[in-house]
């Protein structure tokens, strides 16, 4: 039976909302990678994206959100707000989590991992009722969906739908900021450089390893 694909757009909301409401998996596709996505509160569909790993130990989770829902979940600090609100941007901010996120989406962690890395992305999370989280489509920093034809060729037969993006717009992960430390800290070099991220925030520091 062939997989059910659709090209990437806003019209597929619903499909997309009914899938997960379900418990089911999915893959989407964002400027940096495609991901598999799952309804943050449906325990089955958490334990699925594991298998799908092939995780031995909890990970945590990336949650979906723009600058209107976060709060609901997470602390949010003028640093860190500064941030979101130039959300959609292809950065991860680790932030301080709220008890309304589930230990399974932190693996147990006080923090959470928010992105938005585009606009179709945002537009999701903005008519979608209800939390999303995801990671990445693959099984390694090299060995990831940054293709349409990728993510079926390593998940095809496992998920219920693929939404078809193309290509990824970026050859590079989304910059990992720690906006739990007392000044924002970079983790993971990414498609946002440092002076991007200085002109939003000028305090923002470098990895330790990288200080002068």
């Amino acid at each position: 039976m062939p997989l059910p694909t659709a090209q990437r757009s806003i019209n597929l909301v619903r499909e997309i909302e009914d899938f997960l409401e379900a418990g089911e998996v999915i893959i989407l596709p964002t400027d940096i990678s495609y991901i598999l996505v799952a309804h943050a509160f449906k325990p089955r569909a958490i334990a699925k994206i594991a298998q799908l790993k092939g995780w031995n130990s909890p990970q945590p989770l990336i949650l979906l959100t723009n600058r209107k829902k976060v709060e609901e979940f997470g602390v949010v600090s003028p640093a860190s707000g500064k941030l979101i609100d130039h959300f959609p941007y292809p950065i991860t901010l680790i932030i301080p989590k709220k008890k309304s996120i589930p230990d399974s989406i932190t693996a147990q962690h006080s923090s959470l991992f928010i992105a938005c890395p585009d606009q179709f992305i945002y537009d999701l999370v903005d008519q979608i009722s209800f939390p999303m989280v995801c990671t990445t489509a693959g099984f390694s920093a090299d060995y990831k969906a940054r293709r349409y034809r990728t993510a079926i060729q390593l998940f095809e037969g496992q998920v219920p739908l693929i939404v078809d993006g193309g290509d990824c717009k970026y050859d590079s992960k989304g910059t990992l900021i720690d906006c739990t430390l007392e000044t924002p800290t970079i983790l993971n070099f990414g498609t946002v450089s440092v002076d991007d991220l200085r002109e939003i925030l000028p305090e923002i520091e470098l990895p330790s390893h990288l200080r002068k």
